[in-house]
């Protein structure tokens, strides 16, 4: 099932014709339509400690039921116990569809959409309980890791030189904005136009274009990149991609454009949800006397990753009750 946000400044959708009035401009964006599919793609739709509460010595289940979101298969699922307390409890995976990889995690090879998968742990209480403990404080600990691509498009309208001094005089000049459409996916790649659309075409002619990728999910980017001997969690430059936009084409972007190359010239690094703003100034003078009134072209970029989202549920152990 595909699931989709709009967010608008007030205007038409065209591919849908359906008119967003009046909601307000998305910052950083100056007013662009923007639509955006599913965020959260791999899901728990539950996580359940069956009992809750033992005595010492007894055993429990954990169980989660891993979901798919999307309308795509994904690959290399990792379900993980992380968290449960070693050396007051003893786990072993009882149910895991494909692959366990030792007694707390679960691997799953493919997830098909909309697929539901469950994965079951028995947690035996071993050690002496002295009094009613809940341990970890926060509960048990379980993880879900997984690879995923998300990709955008972007629309830039352009207008000749002629036609803008037209319509100016005429004082029909109405200004457009972007139609940006991104993919399914927790991380999500925006290109920007940091100009006024549509914007006027002539000989030496540049517009300002910016690429920023943003954290839309629930949980954590995992992708990691090796820097000065050390990992640090960031999107490898490689594994984002930028097309139509390049030295040979319509859009040219300047030499000290950071992602000149088709890719960002650094490992794309979140502070908070976003990564900074790269700006990339775009030579469009091989447009002049293409346009010769309104045109719109279009960008396009993809990212590669991995994303993390946890879940928690306490198990309270009691001592026995001796006499």
């Amino acid at each position: 099932m595909l699931v989709f946000v709009v967010l608008s400044s007030g205007c038409t959708i065209p591919v849908l014709n359906i008119e967003i009035p009046g909601l307000p401009e998305i910052p950083g964006f100056g007013g662009p339509t923007v639509v955006q599919y599913e965020h959260d793609i791999v899901i728990m739709t539950s996580l359940e400690a069956v009992p809750n509460e033992i005595d010492a010595g007894q055993s429990a289940k954990l169980i989660t039921y891993v979901n798919n979101k999307g309308d795509k298969p994904v690959e290399n699922v990792v379900v993980e116990l992380y968290d449960y307390c070693s050396g007051l409890f003893t786990p072993e995976i009882t149910t895991c569809r494909d692959n366990k990889a030792g007694p707390t995690k679960c691997e799953i090879k493919k997830l098909l959409a909309g697929q539901t998968i469950p994965v079951v742990w028995t947690l035996k209480q071993e050690g002496e309980v002295k009094l009613k403990t809940i341990c970890p404080p926060d509960g048990m600990k379980v993880l879900v890791k997984y690879p995923y691509k998300t990709s955008s498009l972007t629309t830039i309208s352009f207008i000749s030189e002629t036609e803008l001094q037209r319509s100016l005089e005429e004082r029909t000049y109405k200004t457009t904005a972007s139609y940006i459409v991104t993919g399914q996916g927790p991380i999500k790649p925006y290109i920007t136009v940091e100009d006024k659309q549509p914007v006027p075409v002539f000989k030496g002619a540049r517009t300002v274009l910016a690429l920023q990728v943003s954290n839309k999910g629930t949980g954590q980017l995992a992708s990691e990149v090796s820097k000065d001997q050390t990992k640090i969690i960031a999107i490898p430059r490689a594994n984002v991609k930028i097309t139509n936009l390049d030295s040979g084409g319509e859009l040219k972007p300047a030499d000290d454009c950071p992602f000149k190359g088709g890719s960002p010239d650094d490992d794309v690094r979140l502070i908070g949800k976003d990564s900074s703003k790269m700006i990339c100034k775009v030579d469009i003078s091989s447009l002049d006397g293409k346009v010769t009134k309104t045109t719109t072209k279009h960008v396009e970029v993809s990212v590669e990753y991995e994303y993390i989202f946890t879940k928690s549920v306490p198990i309270t152990v009691n001592p026995k009750v001796t006499g």
